[in-house]
């Protein structure tokens, strides 16, 4: 018998062989699912700073592919850096627990800007985000959560790779080229979590989307890598885990089952760190049964998981990125306006005297006996004059596949998001086309996002 398959090898094979055909139809629903929540995002934030400064780099109408609301036109590489950015501007875009990141925010921009490109059909695009999403998921499977803890943003170090995947599948790369567009990719990963709170946050994923498709157009071109990239000496779960990588869980596990409906897509009612969502859910029912109680509460206590003990930031915010990150001002928000959206991180929001005030009597601390890795799991105790008024545990925050969100809340978030982009009408439009059989091919999709602006 010969060596066993390197992780890199293996990715590829997975790659080249996964068609829409043999994918479950649960799986093209939720991949539906996800690029449609993933676009309401990204309109949302393509007004956003970040966005629209990196649209300012890019060549004035210097290419085919459209940029979410916004009047220009690009090149696929600087579609998808800004569009990558937007997806990712609000931090209301999904999570996967494997990949302990964001996998639609860099894959989905990679593959429409591509797939405009090059004039791919709709099922031409959820056969590339999916191996896409399951490429970065199960290299997630494989390094955390050790490469999470040595401060890496895994929406950009496998994001990379898994929009390189992606575009390597609509390309219809054979596999040693897609081999290299990974090991290219790889290469190019990147992302520090000390600039969490700041623009480069979403930026990181723009920069995945950007490189995905510039991996996968360099090994198209016939630029080679290491076929042991990922699994080699000094390659990338070496540098990126060290000894703690488990490339084994990757390969034992490739689309059996696919990442995107096991473990499954977490997707976000609210625009902050996913790690605290069980906690501001509990805060907001806290609010809605115990209001007149808390007109006069006396302590609030809030305990964490050790994740997001690492990513919180504790100095009050200075700006409304970094709020998303606050634990206090973000279960404040909660109890004081029975809800959490984008203009609460608006940095005139900080500004607000009695979510302030409220913030400075939240205690936060790691929890006791919490279960280890799970890095949703929260506590929620309130006391007035002593006596406790509101105590639970969560485990998991609504949104989770364990605590689905209905279609309906699905559609709200879509429509609340896209039409502060473009009109009622068009957002419904282009909700129904994301979500109706066929998926519309990618030129259609650029014509329909072409309408937010």
């Amino acid at each position: 018998m010969g060596e066993p398959q390197g992780l890199t090898r293996a990715f590829a094979a997975f790659v080249r062989a996964a068609t829409f055909e043999r994918m479950p139809a649960a799986v093209h629903t939720e991949a539906q699912r996800a690029i449609a929540d993933c676009l309401g995002g990204a309109l949302a934030g393509a007004r956003e700073p970040v966005a629209i400064q990196a649209a300012r780099l890019a060549d004035a109408d210097a290419g085919p592919c459209t940029l979410w609301a916004q009047p220009r036109r690009a090149s696929a590489r600087d579609a998808a850096l800004i569009n990558g950015c937007a997806a990712h501007a609000h931090a209301i875009d999904d999570t996967n627990e494997s990949m302990r990141g964001h996998p639609s925010a860099p894959i989905v921009p990679a593959v429409l800007a591509l797939g405009e490109e090059i004039g791919a059909t709709g099922d031409a695009l959820i056969e590339a985000y999916v191996v896409g999403v399951e490429v970065a998921a199960k290299l997630g499977l494989a390094v955390n959560d050790r490469h999470s803890q040595l401060g890496w943003h895994t929406t950009c170090t496998l994001g990379a790779v898994g929009a390189a995947a992606s575009c390597a599948k609509l390309l219809g790369l054979d596999e040693l080229r897609t081999v290299h567009a990974l090991g290219i990719a790889a290469s190019m990963a990147g992302g520090l979590r000390v600039n969490f709170g700041s623009m480069t946050k979403p930026l990181h994923a723009g920069l995945a989307a950007h490189n995905g498709v510039l991996a996968a157009r360099l090994a198209e071109a016939g630029v080679t890598a290491s076929a042991q990239a990922l699994e080699g000496h000094e390659g990338f779960l070496a540098l990126f885990c060290g000894g703690d990588a488990r490339p084994d869980r990757a390969v034992a596990a490739l689309g059996q089952p696919f990442e995107l409906t096991s473990p499954g897509i977490v997707y976000k009612q609210y625009p902050t760190c996913s790690l605290m969502h069980a906690l501001v859910d509990m805060a907001i029912e806290a609010r809605a049964h115990r209001l007149p109680e808390l007109l006069g509460v006396s302590r609030i206590r809030c305990g964490i998981s050790t994740r997001l003990v690492a990513a919180r930031k504790t100095a009050w915010p200075t700006s409304g990125m970094d709020a998303k990150f606050h634990v206090e001002y973000c279960v404040a928000v909660a109890l004081l306006c029975g809800t959490q959206g984008l203009p609460d991180f608006e940095d005139a929001a900080l500004e607000r005297p009695d979510v302030r005030a409220l913030a400075q009597r939240i205690e936060v601390a790691p929890g006791i006996d919490f279960p280890a890795g799970n890095g949703d799991f929260a506590e929620f105790h309130i006391e007035v004059d002593g006596q406790t008024v509101f105590h639970e545990r969560r485990a998991k925050p609504r949104g989770h596949p364990s605590l689905p969100l209905s279609g309906a809340e699905h559609r709200d978030k879509f429509m609340a998001c896209a039409n502060l982009a473009m009109d009622s009408a068009a957002a419904a439009d282009l909700h129904s086309a994301l979500r109706g059989t066929p998926f519309p091919d990618a030129r259609t999709l650029g014509r329909l996002l072409a309408a937010a602006h």
